[in-house]
């Protein structure tokens, strides 16, 4: 069997199963990030007054944007991950029934989740767009900043997605796991906030890498930087 239309078969259908049985079905995808971001910006950019940084700008709407760049891009990764880490086991008539290669299904978890988040990074760029009132050049290099975190997020699904034949109990694991990175990942506060020793320790959190980069070429037009991954 053709592991290229396998491949496709299986992330078509993933998407299709998010929403299936929802009344609204498909739109929850464009709902969802536009609510969670307009929460944000209520509660931190009204109630709470937060501010991300003068470099930025002093914009109610900027920490909610900032705030919602991060979550979108370790979303990615999060969900990637607790998917494949069962996804042979959930499929095991699958597997005994058809002849194909095991690593296809972390990898159609992987590309369903990334291809359902370009409705979240498309709101993103329409918050950018409205907190600076034009569009960056520096948005087009988006893609060197997100197909490294797809295939980082690929890789540790393959990793988790074995592991998870022989632990079944490693589901829950990752969750509590995936919960902590999400602490240790610079979402909600700016990494340049905290100090030296803090900075260093984070800097072994891939996660850190990728967040960082991302808001770098988003709202401070600067060229992704490789050599410090």
């Amino acid at each position: 069997m053709n592991h290229f239309f396998l491949l496709r078969q299986m992330v078509l259908r993933d998407i299709q199963s998010r929403f299936r049985g929802s009344i609204l079905g498909w739109l929850w995808n464009f709902l969802l990030p536009l609510l969670m971001l307009t929460v944000y910006t209520v509660v931190f950019g009204g109630f709470f007054k937060s501010r991300w940084g003068r470099d930025i700008g002093e914009n109610k709407m900027v920490f909610a944007t900032v705030l919602f760049s991060g979550i979108t891009l370790y979303n990615i990764f999060s969900e990637s991950v607790s998917l494949s880490t069962s996804c042979i086991l959930g499929n095991v008539n699958y597997v005994k029934k058809v002849r194909f290669k095991l690593e296809l299904l972390p990898l159609s978890r992987t590309l369903s989740t990334s291809i359902m988040s370009l409705s979240w990074i498309l709101l993103l760029l329409i918050a950018a767009g409205i907190v600076f009132r034009s569009a960056c050049w520096s948005w087009i290099l988006l893609p060197l900043t997100l197909i490294p975190l797809v295939l980082f997020s690929a890789g540790i699904s393959f990793f988790t997605s074995a592991l998870g034949v022989y632990f079944r109990d490693l589901q829950y694991l990752i969750g509590i796991l995936l919960q902590m990175l999400f602490f240790l990942s610079p979402v909600f506060y700016r990494l340049g906030s905290l100090p030296e020793e803090y900075r260093k320790m984070l800097r072994w959190n891939p996660m850190v890498w990728f967040i960082e980069v991302n808001r770098g070429v988003l709202f401070h037009k600067l060229l992704p930087e490789y050599a410090l991954l």
